[in-house]
């Protein structure tokens, strides 16, 4: 005779969810670079030129959050991965509930944010990160290292990313995915990013996206 245990049975089930949003997440985002080095910074309305281009995802500045939910966004992101800036999406604030709401229904590849405590939210959701970091002086530097091997998010986006000579010491000191963002606004200073190690360059301009 098997005997059904309840409780038992939410606690197998607990744990199979645990596990599959571990490795749901897990897109290796290295990889994803690596299948083309652009990623496009678009706003709501040219998420779907974005999709269409080259570049290996999306990330979605600004917008409202009832956008996310709406058929047309669902589709696109199917098609290719967008990350959501969490900062700037209208209507979504950045804590774990946030990250809740975007796993559970809006299902982007990611997020990106500036706070500690939203990459933390999200990787528990697990959503791909990406930590942005603005690097104004040496202070602003070491306070960036710090808060990203406490996050442990999935990649860095540095800013602004026409200062390519801090690459390195990024790469040297986190082990993590770069990438430049920021003030590119031409073909020579994305090839300089990538010349200095960035793993890929965000871009809002769209004549650039399928460079």
């Amino acid at each position: 005779m098997c005997y059904y245990d309840p409780l038992l049975f939410i606690i197998w089930l607990t744990m199979l969810d645990a596990t599959m949003k571990e490795e749901g997440s897990h897109m290796n985002i290295r990889e994803m670079l690596q299948t083309h080095p652009i990623i496009a910074a678009a706003e709501h309305d040219h998420v779907a030129l974005a999709v269409r281009s080259k570049a290996c995802a999306v990330l979605l500045m600004h917008g409202k959050i009832t956008s996310l939910l709406e058929t047309e966004f669902q589709e696109l992101r199917k098609q290719k991965p967008v990350f959501v800036h969490t900062d700037l999406v209208k209507g979504l604030s950045n804590d774990k509930e946030a990250a809740a709401f975007l796993a559970g229904h809006v299902q982007p590849a990611g997020i990106v944010s500036t706070k500690s405590a939203t990459i933390r939210a999200a990787k528990k959701e697990g959503l791909l990160t990406i930590q942005r970091v603005f690097l104004i002086d040496t202070g602003s530097f070491h306070t960036a290292i710090r808060s990203i091997k406490e996050n442990g998010p999935d990649a860095i986006e540095i800013m602004p990313g026409i200062a390519p000579s801090i690459i390195p010491i990024f790469q040297e000191q986190t082990g993590l995915p770069i990438i430049a963002a920021g003030l590119i606004s031409t073909p020579e200073q994305v090839e300089e990013a990538m010349k200095a190690g960035a793993d890929a360059v965000s871009l809002s301009r769209s004549e650039l996206w399928n460079l």
